[in-house]
């Protein structure tokens, strides 16, 4: 018989028999050798511990079990696999509240990922590097040629540095069309080591003076415009009325400072110029084994050397260095994209949580299981295997639904023009993407997993053999982790609750902002003017004179002007001014300012307030002194406690239009106007000279109409009279103010809403999780309650008992959260607008929901509890 006994436990062993088999055969053979014992007069005592004496027979078999499962892993990993998937088949409910919580943890986490991980599509992009002037008043700016060719020249970090200048042409096309134009140096393509699509890049031949006017067309503008013709090479189009001939076709992946339709040549002069007027964009390819810090180091000392060389023009300017990455992803973006990882982590964090206390949940119902395991020979590390092999299949089902989460947010993401950026590649679920959906799946099996696994193999193997569920010695253990893990899930809820608080908080204070006037009722329209039809400035002024006096006779039309920009302003470019008659030496003597030229009427339409003196009036023009108005700020900057009206400012030529051979031009100031939030919403105005367009004429102006009712129906009026006055003119970014402001941010709104989801996420994850805790720790204490009502606790006592069980969780973790929301908070200060980082309104708003929150997870088990029926806990005891 024993050696039947043996059999048949290899047998078993050898097919991870379940729970119920193995405890039948176990029990079955120490009762029948303890009988025997008995029989021959052995008390009872001895007997039984005799028949255990004799399953070290047994030891054989154990070892030989071992050698197996070494020699043949696949097979026992097989093994493991069915065995998992048959006790999923039995608890689907469990196995689907699992899988669905991991899943939304990882998709989470590769959705952010794959906005987050979007490497550059141009070759080593890591050595690309945007080079800027600097100065203390201006910041960040665009590079003069002169200080461009100096730096070209005398560097020795680059190995290119290459220079563009952006603009915009008008496409002789039906319709007419206003298309972006780069005007790039000789080196500029094989700086970012480019093949070209169809033909070829621009030569040397093609920047020598009399050279015929070629481009290479723009890949997106070549598919839309031209069909993506292979015969569009040699093709001439005509782009500001001049014929150019199309050479060849950039690659389709090729992007530099936004969409660009048509690349053509930068002749710069190699001697003198003006270094005033910086518009260049200048990018560089550093050269092998120099590091970012020495590039920063040397381009700083290059520019100390120019501003000693030019004190008049470069005395306060610096130079900078900047990744290409970030100087095209923007300010702020690279901390959002690390904000919204760590929010993603943290809702990983709470999944897998939630799953370890499930499994540690479902090991309590295992233990006579993992018992015999053990008693029959698997080590512990076999039996952990076994279970992280089952956690492995929830996180696989887990991290392949989260996939097609990702896919479809990812998809929607795509779409969105804010998160696109010129020279990163798409955001896609690709290679990188898919390894990293894998690698959150094997770490969440661990995290998931191996804590509950350790957790339920730990305690001593006869205590669980022999105690009923509810008195293992491993329950209390248990708890305390169980409780631990929905303590920092509620932490972790505390803290994402906040952040994604405080941020709605400041981005509805954001929409609030006043830009200085009303924005509504108010259309705007671009137009650019072809160079050769209107290279002469009194064309220009007579076109856009004409084009105001057709608008405003428009039905509906208030007022009507122009101006060389509107708010809200993508990248603010500023230039310097002097006060005429003051110290050089004097702080307020010189400064930077942004520059517009606009028509008279201006601030009527715009709706801005002359707080000093006059706006502009059609006797401000050509021939007459030239005048200028400024915003408050600049008064407040660079005339506090004197009256600027009547005071001249000494503006660059540059700035003012003229030829470069010209002196410098004396505004007189003849009127302060309000500030206006040109730039950014949440920064404060910048100082702003308004120049008369009638005294210095452009071609690209945009034009604002002010209607008394809604402007939509005004589009198409504005349009035809446009086109009455040039048929081959294109009009373009036609858009409300108000649209223009939504657009200006998209960009936030989309974290805004990302943050809030997350939030929301992690509140469900951590109620279900205060809820499972507190439900299995009143299903454990059922008889207790049913008990304690048999001896007269009332229903109000046990509800009162399971509640103070609740609010004690939820005390530590939302003081553990809130410590982590003030730290969090001090991070954001400078993200937050608006309200402050502790604004106590967010903080009392959180705390009431967690509140509720626990309230609703304590009373539906505490209710449960109250109608166990008394007797039948009895009998059970």
């Amino acid at each position: 018989m024993f050696s039947d006994i043996v059999i048949r436990l290899r047998s078993l062993l050898r097919r991870n028999a379940v729970e119920a088999e193995l405890d039948a055969e176990l029990s079955a053979h120490l009762e029948h050798q303890a009988e025997k014992y008995v029989q021959t007069g052995l008390p009872l005592a001895e007997a039984q511990r005799r028949a255990r004496l004799d399953l070290g027979g047994l030891e054989q078999v154990k070892e030989e079990c071992r050698d197996a499962r070494g020699v043949n892993f696949v097979e026992t990993f097989l093994q493991d696999i069915r065995f998992g998937l048959r006790l999923f088949a039995k608890n689907p409910e469990f196995s689907a509240v699992a899988v669905i919580v991991l899943a939304l943890g990882i998709g989470a986490n590769t959705t952010i990922f794959s906005v987050a991980w979007r490497p550059m599509t141009y070759e080593d992009a890591n050595q690309l590097l945007m080079v800027w002037e600097t100065s203390p008043e201006s910041g960040r700016s665009p590079v003069s040629a002169p200080t461009y060719l100096d730096w070209r020249d005398q560097n020795q970090c680059f190995q290119q540095l290459a220079a563009a200048r952006m603009s915009s042409a008008a496409l002789s096309a039906t319709p007419p069309t206003l298309v972006s134009a780069a005007s790039v140096t000789a080196n500029f393509f094989e700086t970012f080591r480019l093949r070209p699509e169809l033909g070829r890049f621009l030569s040397a031949a093609d920047f020598r003076a009399g050279a015929a006017k070629v481009a290479v067309l723009g890949h997106d503008l070549w598919q839309s415009h031209f069909g993506a013709d292979t015969a569009v090479l040699g093709k001439e189009v005509r782009l500001n009325g001049e014929p150019t001939t199309i050479v060849g076709v950039a690659p389709a992946d090729f992007e530099f400072w936004g969409r660009t339709d048509f690349w053509i040549p930068l002749v710069l002069r190699e001697a003198g110029g003006d270094r005033q007027t910086r518009d260049l964009m200048v990018v560089g390819r550093m050269k092998p084994g120099v590091t970012v810090v020495q590039v920063r180091d040397g381009m700083r000392t290059l520019a100390a050397r120019i501003a000693q060389q030019s004190p008049a023009t470069n005395k306060r300017w610096s130079a900078q260095a900047q990744n290409f990455h970030e100087a095209l992803a923007g300010p702020g973006v690279r901390l959002m994209l690390v904000l919204l990882l760590a929010i993603v982590g943290a809702v990983l964090f709470m999944a897998c949580g939630n799953v370890a206390n499930l499994l540690l949940a479902r090991g309590a119902t295992r233990r006579k299981e993992i018992a015999v395991r053990i008693a029959l020979g698997a080590s512990r590390w076999r039996v952990i295997c076994q279970l992280l092999v089952e956690t492995l299949l929830l996180a696989l089902a887990g991290g392949a639904l989260g996939l097609l989460v990702a896919f479809a947010a990812a998809r929607y993401l795509a779409t969105l023009p804010v998160l696109q950026a010129p020279g990163l590649a798409p955001i896609e679920i690709n290679r990188v993407v898919l390894g990293f959906a894998a690698g959150l799946s094997i770490a969440a099996t661990f995290f998931s997993g191996l804590i509950p696994a350790w957790q339920t193999t730990s305690s001593n193997l006869m205590e669980h053999v022999n105690a009923s569920g509810r008195t293992a010695l491993g329950d209390r253990g248990q708890s305390r982790l169980r409780h631990a893990l929905v303590t920092a899930e509620l932490a972790l809820t505390v803290m994402l609750m906040i952040t994604a608080g405080l941020a709605v908080r400041g981005f509805i204070r954001l929409t609030h902002v006043d830009p200085g006037f009303p924005s509504h009722h108010l259309l705007t329209a671009h137009l650019s003017l072809p160079a050769p039809q209107y290279a002469d400035a009194g064309r220009a002024r007579d076109f856009y004179s004409q084009l105001l006096e057709k608008v405003r006779a428009i039905p509906g039309v208030d007022d009507a002007a122009i101006s060389t920009d509107l708010p809200p302003v993508a990248f603010e470019l500023r230039h310097p001014f002097s006060v005429e008659g003051r110290d050089p030496s004097s702080v307020a003597a010189s400064g930077v300012a942004r520059y517009q030229v606009i028509s008279a009427g201006y601030f009527h339409t715009l709706g801005q307030i002359v707080l000093e003196g006059r706006g502009f009036v059609e006797n401000d023009r050509q021939g007459s002194v030239p005048v200028a108005v400024i915003n408050h700020r600049l008064v407040e900057k660079y005339f506090p406690g004197s009256d600027p009206i009547g005071q001249r400012l000494v503006i660059p030529e540059a700035v003012s239009g003229r030829s470069a051979s010209s002196a410098p031009v004396t505004f007189e100031i003849v009127g302060v106007v309000n500030d206006v939030k040109n730039s950014r919403l949440n920064e404060p105005a910048s100082p702003e000279v308004y120049l008369p367009f009638l005294q210095e004429p452009r071609t690209s102006e945009y034009l604002a109409v002010r209607s008394r009712e809604d402007p939509e129906p005004l589009v198409a009026a504005v349009r035809s009279a446009v086109l009455a006055m040039d048929p081959d003119l294109p009009i373009t970014g036609v858009a409300t103010m108000d649209d223009r402001f939504s657009r200006s941010l998209a960009g936030g709104r989309i974290v805004v809403d990302l943050m809030t989801i997350f939030a929301f996420m992690a509140l469900g994850m951590g109620s279900a999780g205060l809820y499972g805790v507190i439900s299995y720790s009143v299903a454990r204490r059922a008889n207790e309650f049913a008990l304690r009502m048999a001896l007269g606790a009332s229903r109000r006592e046990i509800l009162r008992l399971v509640g103070h069980a609740a609010l004690r969780l939820l005390l530590v973790g939302g003081v553990l959260g809130l410590v982590l929301a003030l730290a969090v908070a001090r991070v954001l200060r400078g993200m937050i607008f608006g309200i402050s980082p502790y604004d106590p309104l967010t903080f009392a708003t959180v705390g009431l929901v967690l509140l509720v929150v626990a309230v609703l997870a304590s009373c539906i088990p505490a209710r449960r509890a109250t109608k166990v029926d008394p007797m039948t806990a009895l009998r059970c005891e």
